[in-house]
């Protein structure tokens, strides 16, 4: 049997449809623009991706179409009619979605309110999250880290 990792085997992984993994850094310009890094542009044929809010300080890209069906498939378990909850779920999930396209440079534009609610400023790093990745400010990134890893040392 292989190593497995979070419960995949390193098979399952690479047979994966998307495969954000890994740690980059990049500037954004002065009209909020960043280069997606190069391994995740591989990924993405179309160049058309969706940004949103995340529940921690960062954003969220994931392929257009990958996004349409994983929302399709949360949103119909919600019971928003009936549940503040669902409907606090629902707003988080669908309200700060901005569907951008890479431009021929490999860019996308991060829309101001993304860029303020994140808390990014000009140094950001994107993190692989396997059909996903996040961009984060730089700063609160290696802030992140650190609290995780004295987290991970004291639970040992």
């Amino acid at each position: 049997m292989g190593k497995e990792i979070y419960g995949l085997t390193i098979d399952q992984m690479a047979k994966a449809a998307f495969k954000f993994w890994g740690q980059y850094a990049h500037s954004l310009d002065s009209k909020n623009r960043v280069a997606i890094p190069a391994k995740f542009r591989q990924q993405l044929a179309d160049g058309k991706v969706v940004v949103r809010e995340n529940f921690e300080d960062c954003l969220t890209v994931q392929p257009a179409a990958e996004f349409a069906r994983q929302i399709e498939d949360s949103l119909a378990r919600l019971d928003d009619l009936n549940s503040k909850k669902d409907r606090d779920i629902k707003r988080m999930m669908t309200g700060s979605v901005v569907e951008c396209e890479l431009d021929k440079q490999g860019r996308i534009g991060l829309s101001p309110g993304h860029v303020r609610t994140a808390g990014i400023t000009k140094e950001v790093v994107f993190i692989g999250m396997h059909d996903r990745f996040e961009i984060w400010d730089r700063r609160k990134w290696e802030a992140y880290k650190r609290q995780y890893k004295k987290q991970w040392q004291e639970s040992e």
